[in-house]
């Protein structure tokens, strides 16, 4: 079966993106699908911090991007749920930079 695809965006900070992400990647990998949260927050990633998962950062999604690692060295398990990860955005970084 196909991987699906659901967006959470704003032009807007501060609405919730962040939230809502974590909340319905969570129910899905609860629901026993495999998940896949990527924080494209460049320079304001929160992603990680709301998940727990902060002190764990090695690689991010523009080191995937530039090509310094494979997006599956990026991504953060769970420390719960063995089907869910993230990737986080880069936070030294500016958005022009990619």
């Amino acid at each position: 079966m196909a991987g699906k695809t659901i967006v959470v965006t704003s032009g807007k900070g501060g609405v919730g993106k962040t939230t809502t992400v974590a909340n319905i990647g969570t129910v899905l990998a609860k629901k026993q699908h495999s998940v896949v949260m990527l924080d494209a927050d460049i320079g304001l990633r929160n992603l990680d911090v709301v998940m727990g998962l902060e002190n764990r950062i090695v690689y991010n999604l523009v080191d995937i991007i530039e090509g310094k690692c494979r997006k599956e060295q990026a991504m953060l398990r769970d420390r719960k749920l063995n089907n869910l990860f993230i990737i986080p955005a880069a936070q030294t970084r500016e958005k022009d930079a990619v």
